[in-house]
């Protein structure tokens, strides 16, 4: 019984964080660029020789892994100059006060100083620097980054990609980092190209994530009502079994 209480326990574990990775994708619905996540749980044997002070870890439900689906989301048009995205595989590379950070969000605009920067001021990387441009011309960007004025190239806007599958993890502001140096891992994006006016809405699926809340809330009202038929009985042979009329 008390093994049947510790099982029902440890299956509503993990519903309860997929349920947190569900509610944020629905919350990031409207983010630009944002990619939906998902969680992996696995059911494993863990064997414990010669241990009596652990009798009911052998078989577990335990999440495995949070993972992220990089696929592409729809392109929105916006027909602002400073909005970009990218059309096939890679990120924008971001300089930001804890370094470099790498994002599909390309609603951009301009510093006081003509610097291209991102909402929260971290500067847009160039690949030879950061870009700087006059405030008061027209801007042009070409399908593979260049940012031109009055004819004259200000720099090329950086597109980083990664070994796939990708090893990253979320930073914040709807960013990524990779796992081991970006030294190491990045490699130059093939074929992508860049879309001046558009921004790359998020790729969350609604209906898919409706249907797995609606399925992870079942499941967790079912964990529950056997744990609280373990429970009863445990107290019924706790109080009412054995006893001396």
């Amino acid at each position: 019984m008390i093994q049947g209480i510790y099982t029902a326990s440890m299956g509503m574990t993990p519903l309860m964080q997929k349920q947190d990775q569900i509610a944020n994708n629905l919350a990031n619905i409207n983010t630009t660029g944002f990619k939906q996540s998902g969680l992996f749980i696995k059911t494993y044997q863990k064997f414990l020789s010669n241990d009596q002070h652990q009798p009911f870890v052998n078989e577990q439900m335990k999440p495995d892994e949070v993972y992220v689906d990089y696929s592409e989301g729809p392109l929105k048009q916006t027909n602002s100059t400073l909005d970009m995205a990218i059309k096939g595989s890679g990120f924008f590379t971001i300089m930001t006060d804890n370094g470099l950070q790498y994002t599909r969000n390309g609603n951009f605009s301009l510093s006081p100083e003509g610097l291209l920067v991102c909402s929260d001021g971290s500067m847009v990387m160039g690949t030879e620097g950061f870009i700087r441009v006059e405030r008061d011309l027209p801007i042009a960007i070409s399908e593979k980054g260049e940012v031109i004025q009055r004819g004259e190239s200000k720099g090329v806007i950086k597109v980083t990609d990664f070994k796939k599958p990708y090893n990253m993890y979320r930073c914040g502001e709807n960013r990524f980092r990779p796992l081991v140096s970006s030294e190491d891992s990045s490699v130059k994006s093939a074929g992508y190209v860049i879309k001046q006016g558009y921004l790359e809405s998020s790729n969350v699926d609604i209906i898919r994530n409706m249907v797995q809340m609606i399925s992870v809330n079942r499941n967790f009202e079912a964990d529950q009502k056997a744990l609280h038929a373990q429970d009863e009985t445990l107290e019924k042979a706790v109080n009412q079994v054995g006893r001396v009329g």
